[in-house]
């Protein structure tokens, strides 16, 4: 036979957040002087902020929901499991989408301004004089980005295609040479995941998920130089499970045919002290009951087709030809 899981449903907790460097600029005390400019960056300074969260769900095999299909005589040989052997499809097929990994961290490159430095600038004996002098070269480009756009420099590009291209060329000097007077900022993104994975008795209120500084970005539970970043599970009760009495006094039920599950539902809150991040209601396996659809659905005159929710084990759709 065929031998295939059963999910327990997790919850996927994916935070993000983003830290801010200002960088102040080598001439940060000449930019009011020389260009006109009051709010360069000034200091150094470096923080993070969180911006926000989202859930998904996904399964993991069920260590107490393994089963085995028998393909004596049966039409459900055409089963279909995930790379975790949980039961995906049967007499059907399942497209998996790729799941795309983000990076943590991405930082934007800058140009180098002592590319665009003239002979004369790099000779300057003072701080003073080398601000003064790249000051002159900013205004030199800008007049020279204003000669070509009025159509009125010596040298004119051949076509609107080189017209771009030299524009660009000219934007992006300029850029690197403002950057040493008004400073400039680099923002590094991280993503984090954290799984929960609920129980039977899973009624949570004001759980700790991890915490947050400003200063330090995501950091462990257990870190107190961070603020706390809550989550609230509740078993919505969507679902009636057995108690243990009916359970003992109930006879075991034969699983003869595919196994599958009718999740309950839970809502989970992700917040803060002062501000909630996300909530849902989700589905959970592990909140509901294992079910079972008949083998006579795949037998010789019988070809069913299902389609299974690989994070919770609940039938997606059914086709009975």
């Amino acid at each position: 036979g065929v031998t295939y899981y059963l999910p327990d449903t997790e919850i996927e907790v994916t935070l993000n957040a983003t830290c801010i460097k200002r960088i102040p600029g080598e001439f940060s005390r000449y930019a009011e002087r020389y260009l006109r400019i009051k709010n360069s960056i000034d200091k150094a300074e470096s923080f993070w902020e969180l911006d926000g969260a989202t859930i998904d769900k996904k399964g993991t095999p069920s260590p107490n929901k393994m089963f085995t299909v028998k393909l004596n005589n049966s039409t459900a040989s055409n089963i279909t499991l995930d790379k975790q052997g949980v039961i995906a499809a049967i007499n059907t097929t399942v497209e998996t989408p790729a799941r795309t990994e983000t990076k943590e961290h991405t930082i934007a490159a800058h140009a180098d301004a002592g590319v665009y430095m003239t002979e004369e600038m790099l000779q300057a004996t003072s701080t003073a004089k080398l601000a003064e002098l790249t000051a002159k070269e900013i205004y030199a480009i800008r007049e020279s980005k204003l000669a070509i756009t009025r159509g009125q420099a010596e040298n004119m590009p051949n076509d609107g295609q080189a017209m771009q291209l030299v524009l660009e060329e000219l934007d992006k000097q300029e850029h690197a040479l403002m950057e040493l007077f008004i400073g400039r900022t680099d923002t590094i993104r991280q993503e984090i995941r954290i799984a929960i994975k609920p129980t039977e008795e899973c009624d949570t209120t004001k759980a700790v998920l991890l915490r947050f500084s400003r200063k330090l970005g995501f950091l462990d539970k257990d870190n107190l130089a961070g603020e706390p970043i809550y989550y609230d599970l509740n078993d919505l009760k969507s679902v009636r499970r057995p108690s243990a009495e009916e359970m003992a006094k109930a006879k075991p039920i034969k699983k003869e045919g595919i196994c599958y599950n009718i999740p309950g539902k839970a809502k989970i809150e992700i917040y803060t002290r002062t501000r909630k991040l996300v909530g849902e209601e989700m589905p959970i396996a592990q909140l509901g009951t294992t079910e079972v659809l008949s083998k006579s659905l795949f037998n010789k005159s019988n070809r069913t087709k299902v389609l299974f929710d690989t994070a919770t084990g609940g039938i997606i759709s059914i086709e009975k030809k």
